[in-house]
């Protein structure tokens, strides 16, 4: 590079320099101004605030001036603090011999705060001012500065200090320890660390944290004698210090001292110990913490227990068996807990080794370890246990299975049901299948649409129209819908909500309105066919309570073929098996069981069935695939069938929710039957109102008579205004 174009980048980058700090200048000489003028204390706090970010030792003389400013000072020192020059430093020691009291305090606070070591001298002359707050400042502000001459004169002053002082001096002389261990000069720290701890009328929260830099400014294991000293003194902060402590010095002599002195605390310190030892995650603490377990205190033992088990200490599993086998009490229902989450195959093993156990009362407490644990391949244990000769062992073993039989265990469940030996054991066979059969269930969709959706306070008319974001999550493929603020937002703030939905499944009308934190399922779900074929094949062999079951299972599932099976057994000669048939058809959940319990509610000789099954019929009416005219005419058949009014308003009911103009005919004559009226003329509303603009005439005469003869203000009032919008078309 030639020398000309070397030193034109030097004048360009000096000219660069001067362009930038020729306003910054500029502004120190502005705020400086300030300072000398007779602006007032606001302007002038402001402009030491702005001079502590941009001034430099121009600013020093005229801020120094202010230190004896009573309104001033502190903003004066907070300027002078970020300025890197040595002459602030200067300045701050020279106003030490001038002020007293607050102003004093706060020059030496910034000399701390700033190091400076030139002053170690002056502030040691300060630490027995007369002044207390004088004295307590130098104390902190030599902890600060950390100097071996600063140290020196904190430990001569501490012999002599008291009260608010000595604590002082103790604040400094932690602030030199602390960095003496920074900069590895562990073996001045320490002897800090002990002069503070030998204290004995130091507080509590000194010497527990002098102990804690007693112990850790020493190599390895050599700070234990300190530790143990602090376990055994009688303040029991100093202990609880030790035992928090002894968490962050690592190595095995460690634990095994802690471990040692464990059976010579005093019963109510011998808990926390327990539980440090557990923490320091070290087996070496098995042996003294399986003795804890067996015997001392219950708030002992139970730590010993939990610690053990965090451990993994493979020989505590024989302890915890015994304690968990033990007679009722805190440290058994410990020792079972925590068998039931004890880490490795050993806890496993145990837990399985309970099950060939005599006393049943082991074998079903192994059931229900197995349950805790979730344990991978676990269900051929639990088969065999469900078939156990003792009964609560059985019930225990099939409660299990409800929540972890897989489809492979299908056959065997069934096994159970129809060997059953009591109501009990059925009942646990047919929860576990029931539960079985709704885990393997899957979604049979259809041709769902949305027409309206609304979420929050329906009765104070808070609320939000959701009916787009509910049909795109119908397109998106959600086959349910869960009533949350998460999903809808929160029109109605601290009031519980609610979620009405109108909407068709392959044509059918629906209308649900359901709580906050409920859901509406979209599309039924069907139980595999493998299912329903295992459960129909094992209905001949099966009988009694175990067939009836087999009954109430097949109802669960559902189909064609379920159906079938439910028809022929609800024509067998077992009473019982007859009964639970009959009230499953009138419980089935699908439109396909309507042709059967129109026979039965018109054939039954029991006035109950008849009864349940033409109320069946009617709450599958709604659920057709079909017309909103032939939906209309199956009401019509219900009518017929129907004897008393409860039924009869059922039909009403379910006739509001039917848009045609053959569901208003069907209701409008029991407009005038006194009993049925009121239901009669909610319905007809309801229909009208989705009707008016197809049929509106019918629509119209309709609402005139429903007006009349209504003693229901609000239904009337609806009906009006239909014959307002209506009438004159």
């Amino acid at each position: 590079m030639s020398k000309f174009r070397f030193n034109t980048i030097l004048v360009l980058t000096a000219a660069m320099t001067l362009g930038v700090a020729a306003p910054s200048f500029a502004q120190e000489g502005k705020l400086i101004g300030v300072l000398k003028s007779n602006a007032g204390q606001k302007e002038k706090a402001d402009a030491c605030r702005e001079l502590a970010r941009t001034g430099t030792k121009q600013a020093v003389p005229v801020l120094a001036a202010l230190l004896d400013d009573e309104k001033l000072a502190h903003m004066a020192r907070y300027a002078m603090e970020t300025i890197d020059d040595p002459s602030v430093d200067a300045a701050l020691r020279e106003a030490m011999g001038k002020l007293k009291g607050r102003l004093l305090v706060g020059v030496i606070g910034s000399l701390g705060f700033r190091k400076d070591v030139q002053s170690v001298d002056k502030m040691a002359g300060l630490l027995d001012d007369a002044d207390a707050m004088v004295a307590a400042a130098a104390a902190r502000a030599l902890g600060n500065m950390a100097t071996p001459d600063a140290s020196k004169a904190l430990t001569d002053a501490l012999s002599k200090a008291t009260g608010r002082q000595k604590l002082a001096v103790c604040e400094g002389l932690l602030r030199c320890a602390e960095s003496d261990l920074a900069g590895k000069r562990s073996k001045s720290a320490a002897e800090i660390y002990d002069r503070i701890l030998a204290l004995g009328d130091a507080p509590h929260q000194l010497r527990t944290a002098a102990l804690r830099g007693a112990v850790l400014s020493r190599e390895g294991s050599t700070g234990l004698p300190t530790l143990v000293k602090a376990l055994r003194s009688k303040p029991y902060v100093l202990f609880a210090a030790a035992a928090r402590v002894s968490k962050e010095v690592p190595g095995q002599a460690v634990t095994e001292t802690l471990a040692s002195e464990l059976g010579q605390l005093p019963d109510d310190r011998k808990a926390l110990l327990v539980q440090t030892l557990g923490d320091r995650g070290d087996s070496a603490a098995g042996p003294a913490l399986l003795k804890t377990a067996k015997t001392g205190p219950e708030a002992a033992r139970i730590a010993a227990v939990r610690a053990l088990t965090r451990l993994g200490y493979a020989p505590a599993v024989a302890v915890l068996t015994e304690l968990a086998m033990s007679a009722e009490g805190n440290v058994a229902a410990e020792a079972r807990k925590c068998l039931g989450s004890f880490p490795g195959k050993e806890g496993q093993a145990a837990v399985l080794a309970l099950l060939t156990h005599e006393d049943p009362n082991s074998r079903r407490m192994a059931i229900e370890l197995i349950g805790r644990r979730n344990m991978a391949g676990a269900t051929d244990v639990l088969l065999k246990a469900a078939a156990d000769r003792d009964p609560e062992v059985r019930a225990a073993g099939l409660k299990v299975l409800r929540d972890v039989a897989g489809p492979n265990d299908l056959s065997a469940l069934i096994g159970l049901l129809t060997k059953a030996k009591t109501p009990v054991d059925v009942q646990g066979a047919e929860e576990a299948l029931r539960a079985l059969c709704a885990r393997q269930s899957i979604s049979a969709g259809g041709n769902v649409v949305i027409h309206k959706a609304v979420y929050g306070d329906l009765k104070g008319k808070r609320v939000a129209d959701v009916t787009r974001k509910v049909a795109k999550m119908v397109k998106a493929g959600a086959v349910s819908v869960e009533a949350s603020n998460k999903n809808f937002g929160d029109p109605a703030p601290l009031t519980p909500k609610r979620f009405h939905m109108e909407y068709s499944v392959n044509g059918v009308e629906q209308s649900k309105t359901v709580r906050e934190g409920q859901i509406i399922s979209l599309a039924a779900r069907i139980v595999p066919p493998a299912f329903v074929e295992a459960f129909r094949a094992a209905l001949p062999a099966a009988s009694g309570e175990a067939k009836a079951a087999l009954v109430r299972i097949l109802r669960s599932a559902g189909g064609p073929l379920a159906l079938k099976t439910v028809c022929s057994a609800a024509v067998g000669a077992d009473e019982k098996v007859r009964d639970a048939a009959l009230r499953a058809l009138c419980d089935w959940p699908t439109p396909d069981a309507m042709p059967h319990l129109v026979e039965l509610a018109k054939t039954s000789k029991n006035a109950n069935i008849k009864i349940l099954a033409l109320r069946g019929y009617i709450r599958l009416v709604g659920r057709q695939a079909a017309t909103p005219a032939k939906i209309a005419g199956s009401l019509q058949v219900a009518l017929g069938l129907a004897s008393r009014d409860d039924e009869k308003r059922l039909v009403l009911a379910a006739a509001g929710k039917i848009p045609a103009s053959e569901s208003l005919a069907l209701v409008m004559p029991f407009t005038g039957e006194p009993k049925l009226k009121e239901e009669a003329c909610m319905a007809a509303v309801a229909i009208s109102e989705k009707i008016a603009k197809t049929n509106g005439s019918q629509a119209v005469e309709a609402m005139k008579l429903v007006a009349q003869r209504t003693g229901n203000k609000q239904l009337a009032a609806r009906a009006k205004a239909l014959i307002s919008r209506h009438g004159r078309r």
